[in-house]
């Protein structure tokens, strides 16, 4: 997984089943530490993949093969080197044999020393370079939160697994629940992995006290309902890992809360799940606090045919921008936005599953610099579209980052816009 950014890595994984493995052929093939890489270009999705061996990323894989988001995020956040999975760890998942991934009918991984689900709790994969060992890992129906040592000796994780709920065939769901927090403390997270199976359109992992319940349950709940977030994603496998001198607060009475946007274009029912692993230190292993930068035109109204809907923001205090990214929806045909110094911050014409722009070194934007961004839309409904929660009834323009102040005085406080009221 890239590091340092929001890693856009897949599309929709509807279409791979459990049976449909690639032993070989034009499938990846082992070729030593770090995992495969393919014989031939890798199909972008298992959407269209004809086979799990040509789907293009280790979460696409592993879920085509097990349907396990629970055992997939956690042997995905621990894969190593360059396009793919660990291959040499001992106890960990490593794949043996040359031409597929993974390597025989059905297994993920092949070799015997693949994943050692011993507890009724989930996965506790105990190697170095593996998964984080965790105790009672989360895979039960109900949703968990467990905690366990990272991958590097600096940090701890806390991990949180939705419970699994249904998108009917053809169908649009928003579901919530929320999650204690047990870490006991205020902590700066520095990586966060999200995965979501199947179905996906986007999440967030909000955070405040009201949160500090565990509810068990995905229920129903609002797509344009917002709050402070520690982490948003809009592909399938996504991460964020900060500098290293940066984190985003987690104050030990705050709970954490997953909202989940599904859609299903399929014939069939879905079953989903959310995993997402937080990695952190003690606050004062980092000197700057990161958060949000969120600007919402929750107002817009998109006529028929062909328009582009803009407004503005003014930055009230110095921002270095680590990454952005555009959320639209099924009309939205560009995203634009930039800012009155002359600089493009995100340009893109994907609604579903738009690539993120990351900043290395962050980009510097001086307080009180305007910052716009504009959505061009194509309307043949016959009607206008408001704003709202449906990617297929409604619309969006929204422009989403991350970022922390050289500014002492603001650090980890969000730069939200909401114009009128709702979320992403």
């Amino acid at each position: 997984m890239q590091k340092f950014s929001i890693a856009s890595v897949l599309v929709l994984l509807v279409g791979c089943s459990a049976g449909n493995n690639n032993a070989g052929g034009s499938g990846e093939s082992a070729t030593g530490t770090g995992g495969g890489t393919s014989s031939t270009p890798l199909e972008p999705g298992c959407t269209v993949a004809p086979a799990c061996g040509t789907c293009g990323t280790c979460s696409e894989q592993c879920y085509c093969v097990k349907q396990d988001i629970a055992f997939c995020a956690n042997y995905c956040s621990a894969q190593s080197g360059s396009g793919g999975s660990p291959s040499t760890s001992t106890g960990g998942s490593p794949s043996t044999s040359t031409g597929g991934y993974p390597a025989s009918s059905g297994g993920f991984p092949a070799s015997s020393g693949g994943d050692t689900s011993t507890a009724s709790g989930g996965s506790t994969t105990t190697s170095t370079g593996g998964a984080p060992a965790s105790t009672g890992g989360a895979t039960s129906s109900g949703g968990t939160t467990s905690t366990g040592t990272g991958t590097s000796s600096n940090d701890q994780v806390f991990e949180i697994t939705s419970a699994s709920f249904a998108v009917p065939a053809g169908g649009e769901v928003y579901k919530c629940q929320n999650f204690q927090n047990t870490i006991g403390s205020d902590v700066a997270i520095v990586e966060s992995d999200s995965f979501m199976s199947p179905g996906s359109h986007h999440m967030f992992v909000f955070h405040d006290p009201s949160f500090d319940t565990d509810t068990g349950t995905m229920a129903d709940c609002s797509g344009t309902e917002f709050h402070d977030f520690l982490h948003s994603a809009q592909t399938p496998q996504q991460t964020v890992t900060y500098p290293a001198t940066v984190g985003r607060k987690l104050a030990s009475t705050e709970g954490l809360r997953i909202l989940a946007h599904y859609l299903n274009s399929t014939s069939a029912d879905l079953t989903a799940q959310v995993d997402v692993k937080f990695h952190y230190v003690p606050t004062s292993g980092v000197k700057y606090l990161a958060s949000e930068l969120f600007l919402n035109q929750a107002l817009i109204n998109v006529p028929t045919g062909m328009s582009t809907q803009s407004a503005t923001y003014n930055t009230p205090w110095q921002a270095n921008l680590l990454l952005s990214v555009s959320h639209m929806h099924k009309r939205g045909t560009n995203f634009l936005a930039t800012t009155s110094t002359g600089v493009t911050l995100y340009q893109g014409k994907t609604w579903d599953e738009p690539q993120t722009n990351n900043y290395d070194p962050p980009l510097a934007i001086p307080s009180g610099t305007t910052i716009t961004w504009a959505c061009s839309y194509d309307n043949e409904t016959g009607q206008a579209l408001t704003f709202g929660e449906s990617a297929a009834t409604n619309e969006m323009c929204i422009f989403v980052g991350t970022y922390y102040s050289s500014d002492m005085a603001h650090q980890g406080v969000p730069m939200n816009s909401v114009i009128g009221i709702g979320g992403l």
